[in-house]
């Protein structure tokens, strides 16, 4: 019984429009079943895109551009600033180079590589926001 509602859940989920972020990392809810993770604060943030990244903050109203202040002058996300985002980049893991989003997650994302990288994006975010 319970795998049929499992399956109910998974085709609501693949099918919806919501949680496209989400969707990088976890494509389907038996992919996220494939493995233990016990998502912490900034894990959150970065896996739902809703976080201190300008695209968030510009549409909660709270910033005037959703572009990020790279060279690219790409939209900022948490997609951007894991693999590419310059001004990280030697802080940068290589798994995330290497290795496409749903494996890191799968494989990777409770190292300390992966957990100190996420908390120096979020510290040069805030420093950007404070103007330093």
């Amino acid at each position: 019984m319970e795998d049929h509602y499992i399956k109910i859940w998974n085709e609501i989920y693949v099918k919806s429009e919501n949680a496209s972020h989400t969707k990088l990392y976890i494509p389907t809810i038996f992919h996220r079943f494939s493995f233990t993770l016990w998502p912490n604060f900034l894990l959150t943030q970065f896996l739902t895109n809703h976080g201190s990244f300008r695209s968030y903050l510009y549409k909660m109203n709270k910033t005037t551009s959703p572009y990020c202040n790279c060279p690219a002058k790409t939209v900022q996300t948490a997609r951007h600033l894991l693999p590419e985002r310059s001004l990280c980049s030697k802080d940068r893991p290589t798994v995330l180079k290497s290795l496409p989003p749903p494996l890191v997650l799968q494989f990777h994302v409770n190292t300390v590589s992966i957990t100190n990288f996420l908390r120096r994006i979020f510290q040069v975010l805030q420093e950007e926001a404070q103007g330093k």
